[in-house]
């Protein structure tokens, strides 16, 4: 056994078949080095047990076993190990297969290697192109440049060949290489159907999922020897699949107790059990019944890798991206994110961390404001509401570590997904524009159980988060707070609530909350302040704060009351014998002041409350009125104060002088 074993709790109640060579069995009474295990196992030592060993006791040997003594590093050689492929088909076909059987076309190095691989081939002489001397193609191959053969797996050139005249004939339609029946060589064309043979490395396996095995080590297939005339795929413990002559098809049989097990469905007699085929069974297998079908698959692949239905293998990574990956297009079959369990109930949350009360993460992005009506105290919003959570009866596939996946419609139908209400609309004007369902992380990837024919890496719901998304276009209501105005700093919000039948089961996280505007700060009449969640733990309430734009304010309303003012102060300084001027200056300044004030008035909310404008507009017009009051009694006073200097300059005219 090449790199030595251990047996352990051997039984003898089951009966044990070897399919190999025994070398130097050894017995210590203690634990070796490390260093020395590795130097026996290089064959660079020959290691002998103190207690026991198979080299200088005496052994009795029991039955049909061959015994032979060779040097130490004989056990290490690298000798070929030949697969050979009994039916005629492509050299691409052939190079195909061979990959598929975890092994590659035979090219030889030495004349000895193509000389014992011949007796080799001897029984099957006449099964390949009988009555023809062309037999079976190697992996060698000039289609790179005429003339120069490399191995067509490695494109090294080959350091022996075996061409005897004519051949090679040469040209760009004599490409490939096949054995004549006196072992010697001839270049053929490529699309010719001949038999093949694969080199297959003694420690490479095959496994075998989909069946019911106790221990991952039983899952492990090698091809060894031939029966009914094609290759045998043994297992390492009593199972074994083999070509069926009589009935054309291959079985799975235990050796141990001589029964046939099932039998494969594969259409085309040439083909191999290689990749994932339907299987009927032929006696009770694995939970399924007599007669019944099920699946298995026969590949080299590792854990790491997908299997195709071809028994090609990709890597995970390559699975549902939206291309064809496997020549069979299989890596785009069952593209499911979402597996439930049996005992899955949709209409019922899943439950929090220790069996408590489930937390949905809150996230609110507001991507643009629309309308900010002071009249109607409302304000319209596109936003984005996004809930978070995980639900551990759930388990998820094809994620992508770089990226959220998106959960499909038909996945997201069959999930619990929470429910919620915008508290504050205004008559019910909410829009909904788009709705996804995304897995945002692709934590603890775990590879399915040994036996599982469907090699997809699991992603537990338990350790991912899910993320509701809800794209809505919506006009809210708000309280507006206009004392200060223009001067003041409005608050309006989104308020979502979770329905009663949540109570106890489902709330809002207090601590993950996350809040975003990504539209402009600078509005045409507003300057957003700040976007930020309150502090209520009942509902999720997104507080939104903007500030009026102070300039437009100015110089819409304080500058023109203020020139106003001005004007009408102005009129104090115009000519007594000027009235038609003064006083209707006057009074038409308090008339635009008012019509400016009125307008200012019916663009904002009809309230009870006095607000600092109202009290400014108060304040001009007041100033106005006094004014006008100065211009209707100020003549009256001039022309009675006249009329008293005129008599007092009278009377003292008629006083003559002394």
């Amino acid at each position: 056994m090449p790199g030595g074993t251990r047996f352990e709790n051997v039984s003898s109640s089951t009966p044990q078949v070897l399919h190999g060579d025994i070398v130097q069995v050894n017995v210590w009474d203690s634990h070796l080095a490390e260093a020395d295990v590795k130097e026996m196992a290089a064959c660079r030592f020959l290691g002998l047990g103190n207690i026991f060993s198979s080299d200088t006791f005496d052994v009795e040997i029991v039955g049909d076993v061959q015994q032979s003594s060779v040097g130490l590093d004989f056990l290490c050689r690298t000798s070929p190990h030949y697969v050979i492929l009994p039916e005629e088909r492509t050299f691409d076909a052939t190079r195909t297969l061979c990959r598929l059987l975890n092994a590659s076309m035979t090219v030889f190095s030495s004349s000895s290697e193509n000389q014992n691989f011949l007796e080799e081939f001897a029984p099957f002489t006449d099964v390949c192109s009988p009555g023809t001397t062309w037999k079976l193609w190697l992996g060698i191959t000039d289609a790179q440049e005429d003339g120069v053969w490399v191995d067509v797996e490695t494109q090294e050139p080959i350091t022996y060949t075996n061409f005897k005249m004519p051949y090679p004939i040469g040209g760009s339609h004599l490409e490939c290489v096949l054995m004549l029946m006196d072992g010697s060589w001839a270049d053929v064309r490529c699309k010719a159907s001949k038999c093949g043979v694969c080199s297959l490395d003694r420690f490479s396996f095959l496994k075998l999922r989909g069946f019911c095995f106790d221990m991952e080590s039983r899952t492990n297939f090698r091809l060894g020897g031939y029966l009914g005339g094609r290759p045998v795929f043994r297992g390492l413990h009593q199972l074994v699949i083999h070509w069926d002559a009589v009935s054309l098809h291959w079985s799975l049989v235990n050796i141990d107790e001589e029964t046939l097990l099932a039998r494969s469905t594969l259409p085309d007699v040439q083909s191999y059990p290689l990749g994932q085929n339907e299987w009927v069974a032929v006696e009770p297998v694995c939970g399924v019944p007599k007669g019944s079908a099920f699946n298995l698959s026969l590949s080299s692949c590792p854990e790491s890798q997908f299997i195709c239905n071809s028994g090609d293998c990709i890597d995970h990574s390559y699975r549902c991206n939206l291309r064809y990956d496997c020549i069979d297009g299989s890596d785009e079959d069952n593209c499911n994110i979402v597996f439930v369990g049996s005992g899955y109930r949709q209409h019922l949350p899943p439950r929090g961390t220790n069996d408590s009360t489930l937390r949905l993460t809150p996230e609110i992005t507001i991507t643009r404001i629309t309308e900010v009506d002071d009249l109607q105290m409302a304000i319209s919003l596109e936003f984005f509401v996004s809930l978070t959570w995980r639900d551990e009866r759930l388990s998820f596939r094809h994620l992508d570590p770089e990226r959220e996946t998106s959960i499909p419609a038909s996945d997201a139908a069959q999930m619990w997904i929470p429910d919620y209400q915008l508290l504050n609309l205004e008559a019910g004007q909410a829009k909904e524009l788009e709705k996804t369902v995304t897995v945002t992380t692709a934590d603890n990837a775990t590879l399915p159980h040994f036996n599982s024919i469907n090699r997809d890496i699991v992603f537990p719901g338990v350790y991912n988060n899910i993320t509701s998304s809800t794209q809505f276009t919506a006009r809210l209501t708000c309280s507006f707070d206009l004392y200060i105005y223009p001067f003041d700093i409005q608050e309006c919000g989104i308020d979502i609530g979770l329905p009663k039948n949540y109570d106890g089961s489902v709330e809002f996280s207090d601590a993950e909350r996350s809040a975003r505007y990504t539209g402009p700060y600078n509005l045409a009449l507003y300057t957003v302040k700040d976007v930020a969640f309150g502090p209520n733990s009942g509902a999720a309430r997104l507080d939104l704060k903007f500030a009026h734009r102070q300039g437009v304010i100015l110089l819409s309303t304080f500058v023109p009351s203020v020139l106003l003012l001005l004007v009408s102060w102005a009129t104090l300084f115009v000519r007594l014998d000027v009235p038609t001027v003064r006083a209707p200056m006057a009074l038409t300044t308090l008339l635009v002041l008012y019509t400016l004030f009125s307008n200012l008035s019916g663009s904002m909310p009809n309230t009870a409350a006095v607000k600092m404008i109202d009290i400014w507009f108060f304040y001009i017009i007041f100033l106005l009125f006094l004014n006008i009051m100065v211009h209707i009694f100020v003549e009256p006073f001039f022309e009675a104060l006249a009329r008293t200097a005129t008599r007092v300059e009278a009377k003292g005219a008629m006083v003559p002088p002394a």
